[in-house]
This record gives C-alpha cells, sequence and structure tokens, in this order.
C-alpha cells in the first residue's frame, strides 16, 4: 500500500485451516501491510462492527465454506456486505462442495467484490488476492470519502441558500430547525447526553416512552431519574466506557425497566459525540423498541426449546433433511439408533454414511419423489438393519417442509420402531395357525367319533344278523335228512313195504313235505338276514370311504359340486340323522361348479349338521325338521344353508357363537363353529348365522366364492 497503512484481514473459519494458511501468506509479505485477525463463524459480525466502530475496518474478509456450515457462512457474508460497502469477500469451499460457486452466485448475484478461491489454498495465491483487494478496498473507500467530502460541501451550500430563501437569520437556525423535526417525529428514542450522562436533547418518542409528554423535561435528567436503579446504573457505565474509551456500542439488546415495573426491550447503539477540535464531550444514542420482536423471539425460542425436547424425549426417531437429503437435525433416539453418541455426528450426513448401499439409495429413492411431487409417505412399513447387524422393522413417515417462497426444501422424518409388534404378530400368527390346525384336528375328532359311532350302530344290527343266522344254522332240521338217509338206507331191501306198511315208513312223505316248506322258510329268511348283512357292510363302507375322502391332506383347491358334497356330508351323519328320527327336507337349486378345498367345505358341513341334530334333540313334540338349501348367491359362487327348528340361539349368544372355547353344551369343547368360521374365512367364503331367538331355531349361511381370494390364502 503505498502511505504505508496496514490493511485488515479477517478470516472466519470454525476449524482454524484457513487461519494457518494465511498466516503463512502475511509472514511473506515483507512490507508488513497487512494484518490478520482469525475468527469463529459466531463472532465475525460483532468483530467487523466493533472495529469499523472505531475507524479501524477490514478491507477483505475469508470466509470458509464447508458443508455443514455454508449456509450460515453465506448469510453472515450476506450481513457483512449489506454494513460495509467496501469491504471485499473471498469465500474458500471444500473441495468437496462442488456447488459452492452456484450458492454464491444465487445470493449475491455477480458483484464485483465477492470472489470465490477453493481450499487447499495455495499460499503465494492467497498473498496475491489479499495484496489485490486490499487495495482495491482503500481505492473504494478513499473514493467514497472524497464523494462524502464533496457531497458535505453541496449540503452546506444549499443549505446556506436555502436558510437565506426560507427567512432563516442565521444558517445555525436551519440546522436547528431539521434537528428539531427529526426530533419531534423520528419513531425511535434519540438523545444527546453530556459527560455526566444528563440528557442534552432528546426525541418526543422517549419521552413519550418513559411517561412526559414534552422532550424538554428530560433535559438534566439522567437515566437514573425515569429507569428502575438497574437499568439506570447500566446504562451510565455504558456511557461513561463510551466517553472513556471512544468505542461505540452498537447494537446492543437491553431490557429498559420503569420505575413502576413496566418494561420493554430496546436495541441500542450509543457513539461518542465530539466538538469540532475531536474531543468528547458526551454521547448521543439510538434506542429502537423491539419488545414485539423480542417476544416473537422468545416465542420462537420455546418453540424450539419444545421441538428440542421432543427431539430429546421421544422415542420415536425424529429427523429433518435439507433438499439434499442431508440430516440437518435430529433426535436422541436416531443418534443411537445409527450407533452415533451426539447429533453432531449425524449433522451433514447422508443415509449412506450408516446404511448398506441399496437401503440408503431406497431411502434417498422416497424422498426424491416427495420433494419432486410434495405427496408424503404416511406409516410405510419398512424392514432396516440394525446397528448389530440384525434385521428391524420401522413404520416411517415423511412428510415434505416448504420455505418462505412455497417451494419444498427438505423432508421431516418420523420412524417409529415395530420390530416387537412385527415380532409380536408372526408369533400370533404361528399361535393362530396352530388354533386353527388344533381346531380343525378337533373337529375332524369329533367327526371320526361321530363316524365311529355310525359304524357300531351298523355294526350292532351286523351283530344282531349274525347272531340270527348262527342260531338259525343250528337249530336248523337239515340234520335231520342224514338219519332219513340212514332210515332209507336201512331198509333199502324192502323199501316199497316200509314206506307203505311201516308205521314209521308211512309218515316220511308227510315229513319230507314238511322239511322242505321250513327248509324254503329258513333259506329265505337266512337270504334276508345275509342281504342286510350285506348292505350294512357296504354302508360301513361307504361311512369309511366318506371319512377318508374327508381326512386327506388339505391346501389342495379342486372344483367342487355342492350336491355331492353336502349328500356326503349327510351320508356321514346318516344313522345319527335316522336314529333320532329327524325329517331331512332337500331344497336344492342349479348352482355353478366352484374351486374349494374340500376336505375344509366337509368340515363346515359336518359341523352344521351334527349341530342342528343336537340343536332339535330337546323337541319333545318330536317334530325334527333339517332343511338344506343349495343355491347361487348372485356373485358366481354357491350360498349352502342348514335350517333346523331347535333351541335357536339367544340374541346375546348369537354374537359370540363363532368366538374360539364359546359352546352351550356341557360335553362342547368350543372347537367346532370356530374352526368352521376360519376354514370359510381362508377359502375367501363366509359363515354367518340367523335365528330369531330362544326355541325359534337357527339358520347357518355358508357362503362360497367361484374361487378362493389370492390375499387369503397367503
Amino acid at each position: 500500500m503505498s502511505d504505508g497503512k496496514q490493511a485488515r484481514i479477517l478470516a472466519v473459519d470454525d476449524t482454524g485451516a484457513l487461519h494457518g494458511v494465511l498466516r503463512a501468506a502475511i509472514a511473506l509479505d515483507t512490507g508488513a501491510h497487512l494484518v490478520l485477525t482469525p475468527a469463529g463463524l459466531g463472532e465475525a459480525l460483532g468483530i467487523t462492527r466493533l472495529e469499523r466502530a472505531t475507524d479501524q475496518p477490514y478491507s477483505v474478509a475469508f470466509l470458509a465454506l464447508s458443508p455443514v456450515t455454508a449456509v450460515a457462512a453465506l448469510e453472515v457474508g450476506m450481513q457483512m456486505s449489506i454494513e460495509d460497502g467496501e469491504l471485499q469477500l473471498v469465500f474458500c469451499p471444500a473441495a468437496d462442495h462442488a456447488a459452492a460457486w452456484d450458492t454464491v452466485r444465487t445470493r449475491f448475484g455477480t458483484p464485483d467484490r465477492v470472489l470465490l478461491l477453493r481450499q487447499p489454498v495455495d499460499v503465494q495465491e492467497a498473498l496475491a488476492v489479499m495484496r489485490t483487494l486490499s487495495a482495491k478496498s482503500e481505492l473504494h473507500r478513499d473514493l467514497r470519502l472524497a464523494r462524502a467530502e464533496t457531497a458535505a460541501q453541496r449540503r452546506d451550500q444549499v443549505a446556506a441558500t436555502t436558510a437565506a430563501q426560507s427567512g432563516f437569520a442565521q444558517e445555525a437556525q436551519f440546522e436547528r430547525a431539521l434537528m428539531d423535526t427529526f426530533l419531534l417525529n423520528a419513531p425511535d428514542a434519540v438523545y444527546f447526553k453530556d459527560r455526566e450522562s444528563r440528557f442534552v436533547r432528546a426525541s418526543l418518542a422517549l419521552a413519550q416512552r418513559v411517561g412526559y409528554s414534552d422532550p424538554n423535561e428530560l433535559v438534566g435528567k439522567s437515566d437514573m431519574d425515569l429507569f428502575a436503579e438497574a437499568h439506570g446504573l447500566s446504562a451510565f457505565g455504558d456511557e461513561q466506557d463510551v466517553i472513556r474509551t471512544g468505542r461505540a456500542i452498537l447494537g446492543k439488546v437491553e431490557q429498559e425497566t420503569l420505575p413502576d415495573g413496566r418494561y420493554c426491550w430496546v436495541l441500542t447503539s450509543k457513539l461518542p459525540w465530539r466538538n469540532p477540535a475531536g474531543q468528547i464531550v458526551g454521547t448521543f444514542g439510538i434506542s429502537k423498541d423491539i419488545t414485539a420482536l423480542k417476544r416473537a423471539e422468545e416465542e420462537l425460542q420455546n418453540s424450539s426449546d419444545m421441538l428440542q425436547a421432543l427431539l430429546d424425549n421421544i422415542p420415536d426417531r425424529i429427523y429433518f433433511k435439507n433438499a439434499q437429503s442431508r440430516f440437518i437435525k435430529v433426535g436422541k433416539a436416531l443418534v443411537k439408533r445409527l450407533g452415533m453418541t451426539a447429533p453432531e455426528q449425524v449433522i451433514g450426513k447422508t443415509d449412506f454414511d450408516f446404511h448398506p448401499p441399496e437401503l440408503a439409495r431406497q431411502f434417498v429413492h422416497d424422498e426424491e419423489h416427495i420433494m419432486a411431487t410434495g405427496e408424503a409417505i404416511i406409516g410405510k412399513t419398512e424392514q432396516q438393519i440394525g446397528p448389530d447387524g440384525q434385521p428391524i422393522w420401522a413404520s416411517v413417515t415423511k412428510v415434505p417442509v416448504y420455505d418462505r417462497m412455497g417451494q419444498i426444501a427438505g423432508i421431516i422424518g418420523i420412524s417409529r420402531d415395530i420390530t416387537a409388534l412385527k415380532r409380536a404378530e408372526d408369533e400370533l400368527h404361528l399361535k393362530n395357525k396352530e388354533l386353527v390346525d388344533a381346531s380343525r384336528a378337533a373337529g375332524m375328532a369329533e367327526v371320526a367319533t361321530g363316524v365311529l359311532h355310525n359304524v357300531g350302530n351298523v355294526l350292532n344290527s351286523v351283530n344282531v344278523a349274525a347272531t340270527l343266522v348262527s342260531d338259525m344254522v343250528r337249530r336248523s332240521k337239515a340234520v335231520n335228512l342224514a338219519r332219513l338217509a340212514a332210515m332209507l338206507k336201512e331198509h333199502g331191501h324192502d323199501l316199497s313195504t316200509f314206506l307203505t306198511r311201516d308205521e314209521k315208513g308211512k309218515q316220511i312223505p308227510a315229513y319230507l313235505e314238511q322239511l322242505g316248506k321250513h327248509l324254503a322258510e329258513e333259506q329265505q329268511t337266512l337270504m334276508r338276514e345275509m342281504d342286510e348283512m350285506r348292505k350294512s357292510v357296504d354302508h360301513i363302507r361307504d361311512i369309511v370311504a366318506t371319512q377318508q375322502g374327508y381326512a386327506k391332506v388339505g391346501g389342495t383347491v379342486e372344483p367342487i359340486v355342492a350336491v355331492d358334497l353336502v349328500e356326503m356330508a349327510l351320508r356321514m351323519q346318516l344313522s345319527a340323522l335316522t336314529r333320532h328320527d329327524v325329517t331331512l327336507n332337500r331344497q336344492y337349486s342349479p348352482v355353478p361348479t366352484v374351486l374349494a378345498e374340500k376336505h375344509k367345505v366337509l368340515q363346515i358341513l359336518n359341523n352344521l349338521i351334527r349341530n342342528a341334530k343336537q340343536a332339535m334333540e330337546a323337541n319333545l313334540d318330536g317334530r325334527k325338521h333339517l332343511t338344506i338349501r343349495i343355491a347361487p348367491n348372485g356373485q358366481g359362487g354357491v350360498s349352502i344353508q342348514v335350517l333346523d327348528n331347535g333351541v335357536g340361539i339367544s340374541p346375546e349368544n348369537l354374537a359370540r357363537i363363532f368366538s374360539h372355547g364359546f359352546t352351550t353344551r356341557q360335553s362342547g369343547h368350543g372347537f367346532g363353529l370356530h374352526s368352521a368360521v376360519l376354514a370359510a374365512k381362508e377359502m375367501g367364503g363366509t359363515l354367518t348365522v340367523h335365528s330369531e331367538g330362544v326355541g325359534k331355531g337357527a339358520t347357518f349361511s355358508l357362503e362360497l366364492p367361484a374361487q378362493p381370494k389370492e390375499d387369503q390364502k397367503s
């Protein structure tokens, strides 16, 4: 720099890497024209304001940009640029921050005092940039001062001319009028104080704030006369520091409390008041009421605190991501889920830093879809991998977040661990399957018991017939033929004489006639009993064959004819129905062939027919009517109804009739109807019941679809 002044350089970098490079560059500056001040991002604005207030502004500010701090650094740079028009800005993005220049251009346009310098920065290049930009900044300041001096001269000329034309005797009167107008109309509290912090001039706004109607009433008073003691002492101390050091206090947020307890928040700036000789003769300041803003900040802070409390304590994993799917705020539950110990270890990273690539791609794909369409994802069940490598399950909700312009800026996500629920569901499914199997086995066992009972009844008939045949054979007179033959053989030489003259011989023809009739009757009886035995054996074989068809391994879907299955079920119960004098009424309409599991349909029908028979056992009038209806259900399937005129079902039992373990019979186990309704559901059908009440019978309706639904088979 030509006049030997030093240029002040500010380096803003929380990591310190940029500081080291710039120090090395300044060490090469043989003229010692450059002075470096390192700073963190959070203190950068405060430092620039303080140095500018003491007339030692910075010429160049280097700001490091990392993926995590880029947005905040750009905001700080923008504010620096607004507050100091001569400050040259150099943004230094990390090597992997490819979109940095686009971001800078979006925020700043293409100003001639913003430069991009990628890290790692070369020392020589940094020195050249500092020298060039420092010189450029100095030229801008000199130009500004020259323009300001010219403007001041023109102002004085205009003021003198205006004062003369406006009737002011002296220019000083004109300046005083300007100040009076300003102090009467300025919305903020404006004041001048002497070295003892007593008011010399004050604005009307300040007077009204402290309960006066005339600002002249404040002259000679201090803050100790207007405010509570604590604020008065604090204000006095600040003003004395300004007078002693010559350093301004800019943008201080403080609470002003009146003696009656009322208070407000203000943004205060206090500067030294100098006479033409440059001596400090007091202070002047501006105090802006920011109570509404402060309360809004408090509400915002309360909201932020509540959000943080939510993030810290709720067991669900909550997170916020920007448009690049990078985490910008996370809850403790998510930090723990990712195997980290602090949110800072997650902020700025993506799912690819914590999850397998294929899983991370799935997450990012979902989020890109949300940000492209605005469509939220609600309660999506996802299988993930926990920190220990074991599979876990989560219910995930992701919704878009909009900025002030109405554009999608990111997403909010909530992930709830449902691993225990999924395991419980799996266990419940397994238990339910076991229960269904047990219910079906119990139903089959009950059917088998009925079959054995029916077989036993038939065997009783076979046993009776066999005993009768055995007794008839044992008592048969056919054995007398042997004695008759011996007698005839004995009289073979005089057979004619024996048959005509002997008393015994004369009885033989009549005896043979009677014996023939008897043997013929005996043969008919034996043939009749043997025919009944054959029918009984055929009946047993039919019952056994039906039971074998029912007991086949389930799960096979095949075309079934409803009438055939109904008749098969009736044959299995025929002996019991006959024994209990049940009148059977068949009402069969033509129906289509449907696809179903034969054994399940038989299981249901056997349960319904057996229950109907048992429901009619108590009919005292002896009338027991069982009706079976088969008809189309109007949807391509079949409806099978079993109606009885038995004891009926009470309203309170009607709602529980299909519940597991519910039964109204002392010897019942409550498996039959429960297993039947489950079997109907598994085939995509339904099993329902209707009853007008106790003593009015019941109607059970089995609805079978044309074919099972896949989602109900799975």
